[in-house]
């Protein structure tokens, strides 16, 4: 519980101190956060992995001035969380996990992180454009740019947190 708690406080300063700072084309910013949520045990009931995911968006809400933005789009990719395990991997339901590639192989483990990167993102930029005139080709772009060096970074620490597990 104590690791989880400093996990989550050192992403939520990694996120508000760091990455919210780095925009690539002045359109890409990596939300490296939901990460947390997404390697979530898969034994987490739903009420729970939304009640942890709306906390998180908040404080990063709170660190990034988005009003709620990243609260609602992290609590839309905790309720389809289950949907996308089930889609995503072969292993029996009543089995409990931690999502990686090791539990549930290279595909399945990139399908799950895909989809739900770009829906955490479809939901953030719908809501942070929909109030403005901002044309389509921008939010397409920011979409593609944050989704990708979303993906990479976690792909970084997947392979920073393979390598360590094979040095024990």
């Amino acid at each position: 519980m104590i690791r989880k708690i400093g996990c989550w406080i050192g992403m939520i300063l990694l996120q508000a101190l760091v990455l919210n700072r780095i925009h690539i084309a002045g359109v890409g910013t990596p939300l490296l956060y939901i990460w947390l949520l997404l390697k979530e045990n898969s034994g987490t009931s739903r009420q729970v992995l939304m009640l942890e995911a709306f906390i998180l968006g908040l404080c990063i809400d709170i660190f990034s001035d988005t009003w709620g933005m990243n609260a609602a789009a992290a609590v839309a990719l905790a309720f389809v969380r289950p949907l996308l395990m089930r889609m995503s991997s072969v292993r029996e339901e009543q089995e409990v996990y931690i999502p990686g590639v090791r539990t549930m192989g290279l595909g399945g483990f990139t399908r799950y992180l895909v989809v739900g990167v770009l829906l955490h993102h479809i939901v953030l930029l719908t809501l942070e454009l929909f109030p403005t005139s901002a044309d389509l080709s921008n939010g397409l772009l920011r979409l593609a740019t944050c989704s990708a060096l979303t993906l990479a970074c976690m792909a970084a620490l997947e392979n920073v947190a393979r390598q360590k597990v094979s040095r024990q």
